[in-house]
């Protein structure tokens, strides 16, 4: 079962708002709120944590989708989508969920806004569950916007219908901030775990390998984004285990 999670951050509050979502925990820890077949878990902590794992495989919760405020260095309007995790672990990737959700802002954006994948940063690390955030940025003024939060609403209201796609499942590694496979995430593959290239080593890419809902098929390498050692390390290590390489 998939659900969202609801914090106190403005964007997931404006997102309930509008999807007609509770959002007092009656003091407790979490609380269930349902719109039909809609379920929230709303809770008074930050976009970044989650309720015990095995509380929420408890209540039948298999995959979380997190709606919350994007800041970077430059503002600029966005909506992104991307999984969590900093290293050395990383929540659990679901690229088709990803993928889906990315696919449904970048289609309904408001005038103005770009639509970019992340790369995966900031908490939760999660090993049972799923986790994956859908955001508007990057200022207050964005954060409220309605027509971006009715955006984020469209997509989470259709959580529903939601069906994986079967498309191949990708992830990168030595990739940027922003992936540079936008595009073809937008023309049908999934995609999971995105590695910026800061970031990326053998044990972090084998551990982005092993969390996914569905195992990824290919993995991009950005081979002039990773340094020499590094490279070597990260390919032998994913020959090894027989993963397909996109070298780029």
């Amino acid at each position: 079962m998939i659900a969202l999670a609801i914090s106190r951050d403005p964007v997931a509050k404006g997102v309930a708002r509008i999807l007609g979502l509770e959002t007092s925990t009656g003091g407790a820890a979490f609380a269930l709120a349902k719109r039909g077949e809609l379920l929230a878990i709303v809770h008074n902590g930050d976009s970044t944590e989650v309720p015990p794992e095995g509380e929420l495989r408890g209540l039948g919760i298999e995959h979380l989708v997190v709606p919350s405020r994007h800041e970077m260095a430059r503002p600029r309007p966005m909506l992104t989508t991307h999984t969590p995790g900093t290293p050395p672990s990383l929540s659990v990737a679901h690229a088709s969920l990803k993928s889906w959700l990315f696919r449904h802002i970048c289609e309904e954006r408001p005038e103005g806004y770009d639509c970019e994948l992340e790369a995966t940063h900031h908490g939760p690390n999660t090993e049972q569950i799923s986790v994956t955030f859908i955001e508007v940025g990057s200022t207050e003024r964005e954060w409220s916007d309605e027509r971006a939060l009715r955006t984020l609403a469209s997509a989470l209201e259709d959580l529903t219908d939601f069906k994986p796609s079967g498309a191949p499942v990708v992830m990168s590694v030595g990739d940027l901030h922003y992936s540079l496979l936008k595009q073809e995430v937008l023309n049908g593959v999934d995609i999971g775990h995105v590695i910026h290239k800061d970031v990326a080593d053998v044990d972090l890419t084998l551990r982005a390998l092993s969390k996914h809902v569905e195992a990824p098929r290919v993995v991009v390498i950005y081979k002039k984004s990773l340094k020499g050692a590094v490279r070597r390390g990260v390919l032998d290590a994913l020959r090894e285990r027989g993963v397909e390489l996109d070298v780029r």
